[in-house]
C-alpha cells in the first residue's frame, strides 16, 4: 500500500467567508435524517440482531424521519422498494449506506451513497497511512465518506484528524460518543469536513437507541415534493445541514413522546453574514448561543431572549411577523477568525450544532480539503 505524506495543517484563510447556509430560506424545508443504524443482516456476529430492515424503517417512519439509511457493516442494503410510503408529511427517501471497518479500535467510516463495498481493512491499530489509504478507496466507491464516531476508543486521534484528508463528513454526534473537540481540531487545521449526526442504533426496540442524534438537511423544494439522492449528497457536502443532540430525558421516552419532542424543536430560520457580522435566527426559543472558533475557543456566549422579531431577525430580513417568537444572536467577525461555528442550547437542554462559516479565497467557494501525496509504494493485497 502507499505511504502518504501528512496533509497540510493550514487554518482557513482568505478575504471572503464561505457560509454553508447562504441559500437557506423560509420557503424551503428541513428534512430529518439518520444514516447510522444496524439490522440483523449478520445474525449474532454483530449487535443488531434484533432488528430487521423493516423494523428500522417502521420506527423511523413513526418518528417522522424523511431520510433513512441502514448502515450494516460491510453490506449495502438493497434499496429497491424501500423508498416511498414514509410519513404522513411526505414519502421516505432511502439512501444506500454501509459502515466500513472490522478492526480492534473502532476506526470506522460511513460510506454514504455507497456503490460498492470495500472489503479490505487492517485488524490491528492503524497507522496514519493505512487510514488514509482506506479513506481514498472508500471515496472511489461512494458519493461521500464520513468518519464514524471518530473519538470513540481512539479510532481517530488528534494528529489523525489534523493530517488526514479525503473525507467529507465528521460524525460529531453519535449515541456512543460526542466528538465535538476532535471536530474543532480538524477544522482548525483547515479540514473542511461538515457535521453529520447519527443514532448508531443497534436495537430499535430500545428507547435510548432512537432519535438521540439526528441530522437536519435543507432542501429548497416545498412541502410534499420529492427529494432525489443527489440533492441530499449536495446538501451534506456543502454543509446545508445541522445536528441535533436530544436531551437525555427525552431519549428515554416512548416513540410517541419522542415524536412530539422532535416536532416541537425549533429549526434554523437563517444564518447570514451581513457586513462584518454573523447573524443566527431560530424560529423558536433558545437558552443560549455559543460562538466557537479556532482550536475550539469560545468567542462569545449570548443568552436567548425569545423576543418577538428580534434585531438579528430584522438584520437578516426575516419574514417573521409580529408575535412570532424568533430567538437570535450575532457575532462580529474578527480579522483573526479562521472559522466560526454556533452551538445552540435549547430550553429543554437539547442542543443544535451548526456547521462553521469559514474563511476562503474565493466568493461562495467552500475551502477544499487539502491533497495528500504518496511517499513510496509497498505491495500488499488490495482490491
Amino acid at each position: 500500500m502507499p505511504l502518504y505524506k501528512p496533509a497540510p495543517e493550514d487554518p482557513f484563510s482568505g478575504p471572503y467567508w464561505y457560509n454553508p447556509y447562504e441559500q437557506v430560506h423560509p420557503g424551503g424545508r428541513w428534512l430529518r435524517a439518520n444514516f447510522h443504524a444496524h439490522s440483523n443482516t449478520w445474525g449474532f456476529f454483530t449487535n443488531g440482531r434484533n432488528n430487521t430492515v423493516e423494523d428500522i424503517l417502521d420506527k423511523y417512519d413513526s418518528l417522522g424521519y424523511d431520510i433513512v439509511g441502514v448502515s450494516d457493516y460491510q453490506k449495502i442494503t438493497e434499496t429497491q422498494g424501500l423508498s416511498g410510503s414514509g410519513t404522513t408529511s411526505g414519502s421516505r427517501l432511502f439512501i444506500p449506506v454501509y459502515e466500513h471497518g472490522f478492526n480492534l479500535l473502532k476506526t470506522h467510516q460511513g460510506s454514504i451513497g455507497a456503490r460498492k463495498v470495500f472489503w479490505n481493512d487492517f485488524i490491528l491499530p492503524h497507522t496514519r497511512s493505512q487510514k488514509q489509504h482506506i479513506l481514498n478507496r472508500l471515496g472511489e466507491r461512494s458519493a461521500l465518506v464520513a468518519l464514524n464516531h471518530p473519538a470513540w476508543m481512539g479510532g481517530y486521534g488528534h494528529r489523525d484528524v489534523r493530517r488526514l484528508s479525503g473525507y467529507h463528513l465528521f460524525e460529531v454526534l453519535n449515541d456512543f460518543w460526542i466528538s465535538e473537540g476532535l471536530w474543532d481540531e480538524a477544522l482548525s487545521s483547515g479540514k473542511s469536513a461538515m457535521l453529520i449526526a447519527g443514532d448508531d442504533a443497534h436495537n430499535v426496540f430500545k428507547p435510548t437507541d432512537l432519535a438521540r442524534d439526528l441530522t437536519m438537511i435543507f432542501t429548497s423544494g416545498p412541502q410534499g415534493t420529492s427529494c432525489p439522492p443527489e440533492t441530499v449528497y449536495r446538501a451534506l457536502e456543502t454543509g446545508a445541514v445541522y445536528g441535533i443532540e436530544v436531551t437525555k430525558s427525552v431519549a428515554r421516552g416512548s416513540v410517541m413522546q419522542k415524536r412530539t419532542c422532535l416536532d416541537a424543536i425549533p429549526v434554523l430560520q437563517s444564518c447570514r453574514i451581513k457586513a462584518d457580522s454573523l447573524f443566527v435566527v431560530l424560529n423558536g426559543r433558545a437558552r443560549q448561543f455559543n460562538f466557537i472558533g479556532q482550536e475550539g475557543v469560545l468567542l462569545k456566549s449570548v443568552q436567548g431572549t425569545a423576543d418577538s422579531v428580534t434585531d438579528a431577525a430584522k438584520a437578516t430580513d426575516s419574514p417573521a411577523g409580529a408575535g412570532v417568537v424568533a430567538d437570535s444572536a450575532f457575532y462580529i467577525l474578527q480579522a483573526q477568525d479562521s472559522y466560526v461555528r454556533v452551538k445552540i442550547a435549547l430550553p429543554d437542554s437539547s442542543h443544535i450544532y451548526l456547521n462553521p462559516v469559514m474563511r476562503t479565497t474565493g466568493k461562495n467557494i467552500k475551502p477544499p480539503m487539502p491533497q495528500v501525496q504518496k511517499r513510496r509504494l509497498f505491495t500488499i493485497f488490495d482490491s
